[in-house]
């Protein structure tokens, strides 16, 4: 198994050997990544997450509530840019843990956690944080380039969290270089 998980899923030496050191555990992970891919994802949502609940309860991943395809569907709004790690094992993960029969875009629609990736609504706000700061946008033009991430900080702080890092990144470089 650890052969394969290196070969097949990519996977480093060490998370082989520790997703596999039980096999109840290596059966989850391998129920996990039937339904999704993104195999370096699910392993350390299995190493993370998972491991830190199941150590918490001092519990063996058969008391796990949440069903592999519930989890694949969590960690496919994250990996789609939907939702934010951080609000995903923190916010929606517990929530999850609390409530295993809910849906997982669900919850995370509910809890007011899912990521503004849309121009449209990431704009504005880069709008009003350049604006505010034109003094730095100046700085940057100049050559300052690390003021981008005071930017990028900002826009997040505007949109309480929601704005898709990425793509508020990937814009602010298209206003600032100009």
């Amino acid at each position: 198994r650890i052969l394969q998980y290196m070969t097949v899923f990519q996977l480093s030496e060490y998370d082989a050997r520790v997703i596999t050191e039980e096999r109840s555990f290596a059966d989850y992970f391998e129920r996990l990544v039937e339904t999704h891919s993104a195999y370096k994802a699910a392993a350390n949502w299995m190493l993370g997450p998972v491991k830190n609940w199941l150590n918490e309860k001092a519990a063996e991943i058969s008391a796990f509530p949440l069903a592999p395809e519930q989890l694949a569907a969590l960690i496919k709004l994250v990996e789609g840019g939907q939702l934010s790690f951080s609000a995903a094992s923190t916010k929606v993960f517990m929530g999850l843990l609390k409530e295993p029969a809910k849906d997982p875009a669900s919850l995370a629609a509910e809890l007011n956690v899912l990521q503004q990736s849309e121009a449209s609504s990431i704009e504005p706000l880069i709008e009003k944080v350049l604006e505010k700061y034109a003094d730095k946008v100046l700085e940057y033009r100049k050559g300052k380039k690390g003021l981008l991430a005071l930017f990028v900080g900002e826009v997040m702080k505007q949109s309480k969290g929601k704005a898709d890092p990425k793509k508020t990144n990937e814009l602010l470089l298209q206003k600032l270089n100009v």
